[in-house]
């Protein structure tokens, strides 16, 4: 069965309690008002860096040539996300303080919505490609529309979710 007219939120993505929860730490309680993760992406080496300030302005940067390219990468994605693989060499400390930085932070929250676009658009992306039909004619014709329709709202909502990311960090 092909589904039809599914977008992000139709893949289950949207409304999902994000990792990091929704409370956010005064500057005033916080252990550092800054911390750095480093981690390497084969022979690249890279640093996030998160750092909160007054009113819950966050800043949040990375040395890897995408951030400085695209002003943001999935490094930082990742790492607002809970999943630091990619620093796997960071303390228990220095991901409990990047936590506590980062959380319940209008960035985390669009970093959170960015991450659920993307993956809502790669599986849309792998239901397209294993249902598209090999000729868009006749019968096929509306099934391959539905699923053209389907791509197309996930890439909206992808595309929405980037443009917020990016004006959070001031890149836009």
């Amino acid at each position: 069965m092909i589904p039809t007219n599914r977008s992000a939120s139709a893949f289950g993505y949207r409304g999902r309690q994000p990792p990091m929860g929704n409370r956010m730490v005064s500057v005033a309680k916080l252990a550092s008002e800054s911390v750095s993760l480093s981690g390497s992406e084969g022979n690249h080496p890279f640093r996030v860096t998160a750092k909160r300030g007054a009113g819950g302005k966050l800043w949040l940067t990375c040395s890897c040539p995408r951030a400085d390219r695209d002003g943001w990468c999935n490094h930082e994605l990742d790492l607002l996300c809970g999943r630091y693989e990619a620093v796997g060499a960071a303390d228990r400390g220095l991901r409990e303080t990047f936590t506590q930085i980062v959380g319940g932070t209008s960035v985390s929250d669009a970093g959170q919505a960015l991450d659920r676009a993307t993956r809502a658009f790669d599986d849309c992306l792998k239901v397209f490609d294993q249902g598209r039909p090999r000729e868009a004619n006749g019968r096929n014709l509306r099934k391959f529309t539905d699923l053209i329709t389907d791509l197309a709202a996930c890439a909206a909502e992808l595309e929405e979710a980037t443009g917020g990311f990016r004006r959070l960090l001031g890149q836009a």
